[in-house]
């Protein structure tokens, strides 16, 4: 029987990130649910594995024991996760993992101090499998996962390739689901055209700063990504093209103003608390008289109101917005920099609106209209059937 010995925050960290890849729910989850744990005890070295059918996690974790046979066992990602994270931390403190048989029942039985749990072993037979790529001819890319992190928040939430990924030209990425687009300068030089790869999971793994080695696959099916020496990512490319959206990248707007993001953030996420259990909220803003304001209504809750002073800009007569609450703040929420920059056409209250976050990052977000209530019961009904 194989025996492996961690130190606690090694394996903590390589389980974490490996959850975060690994599938929670649908047919990702019915074929690749779980982490593997290949160990090789004449190494020493331990390869976890985690993949969602889209992206592909692989890290090399080093043991202070190893002992046994060879072996690779397939364990309950989010259980031994959430286990592992729980355990104390520090210099001196490890794991033991070691498997055995109770009768026909295969388990790894895991031991750090007092605390001792069993883990029931899933099948390996038909988990996926894939290869290492060689690092040769990837390219430093500086800030990738932190660029990726600015614009990822507009990408769509649904499963409809591509909007539901984010764009690279070499130069920019960027992320649109139609009402609401970002995008962030990010230089990867080679880059042979344009891709687009799924959002939502490379950021919760990669770091925010800092270097990493990026590479496209000869076939140019899959993003190649290596962090640090020890871990590989892959991640499919979808293969169609993304959207022309130059078109509402416009930045050529009749009114402006400067504003702190503290202050905006602010005013904003107190009034969003009295959306309530509203299903499609309003944030009504108004601007205008040198001043910021605005409200949400709620008919369960009532009204919150609330105003920022912006000296010098907004000149004019109040003039309202209304907007997803979400798709404001969050477009405001990933500004790299505390003062915006933002644009808008007092004289259109459909026309998009421009925010200026510094360092690059610039988002645009659609106004959206009040719904009738026939509008809201065929919304929803809508939304129920989907």
């Amino acid at each position: 029987m194989t025996k492996v010995v961690f130190e606690t925050a090694t394996l903590a960290d390589a389980i974490k990130k490996a959850d975060r890849v690994a599938p929670t729910k649908g047919t990702a989850f019915d074929k690749a649910a779980g982490i593997t744990l290949t160990i090789t005890p004449a190494s020493g070295l331990v390869v976890v594995r985690a993949t969602d059918l889209m992206v592909y996690s692989m890290e090399w974790v080093t043991s202070l024991e190893c002992e046994g046979d060879e072996v690779e066992w397939r364990l309950p990602s989010k259980l031994f996760a959430t286990v592992l994270a729980s355990l104390p931390i520090g210099t001196g403190l490890n794991v033991t993992l070691e498997e055995k048989n109770e009768g026909r029942n295969r388990f790894v039985q895991l031991t750090a101090g007092r605390t001792r749990a069993k883990f029931n072993l899933m099948q390996v037979d038909y988990y996926p499998i894939w290869d290492v790529f060689s690092p040769d001819g990837m390219t430093e890319v500086e800030d990738f996962g932190g660029r990726i992190t600015l614009v990822e928040w507009a990408a769509s939430r649904g499963d409809e390739p591509p909007l539901n990924g984010v764009y690279f030209d070499g130069e920019k990425v960027l992320a649109c689901d139609r009402y609401r687009l970002a995008i962030s300068p990010l230089v990867i030089p080679g880059l042979a055209k344009p891709i687009v790869i799924p959002s939502g999971i490379l950021t919760t793994i990669l770091k925010q700063t800092g270097e990493v080695n990026v590479g496209v696959s000869p076939n140019g099916e899959e993003l190649f990504i290596m962090p640090d020496p020890t871990t590989q990512i892959r991640t499919v490319v979808f293969g169609m093209e993304y959207p022309p959206v130059e078109r509402i990248m416009s930045r050529d707007k009749p009114n402006h103003l400067k504003i702190k993001k503290a202050p905006l953030l602010e005013i904003m996420q107190r009034a969003s608390v009295f959306a309530g259990s509203d299903r499609f909220p309003i944030l009504r803003v108004f601007f205008g008289r040198e001043t910021v304001a605005v409200m949400m209504n709620s008919r369960e809750i009532g009204t919150l109101a609330d105003v920022t002073d912006v000296p010098g800009y907004c000149d004019h007569e109040m003039f309202e917005l209304k907007f997803t609450p979400k798709n404001l703040i969050e477009a405001v929420t990933a500004s790299p920099n505390e003062d915006l920059v933002i644009g808008y056409n007092s004289e259109n209250s459909m026309e998009i609106v421009h925010i200026d976050g510094g360092s690059g990052y610039e988002a645009w977000v659609m106004p959206r209209k009040d719904l009738s209530p026939k509008e809201r019961t065929e919304q929803e009904t809508s939304n129920a059937k989907a």
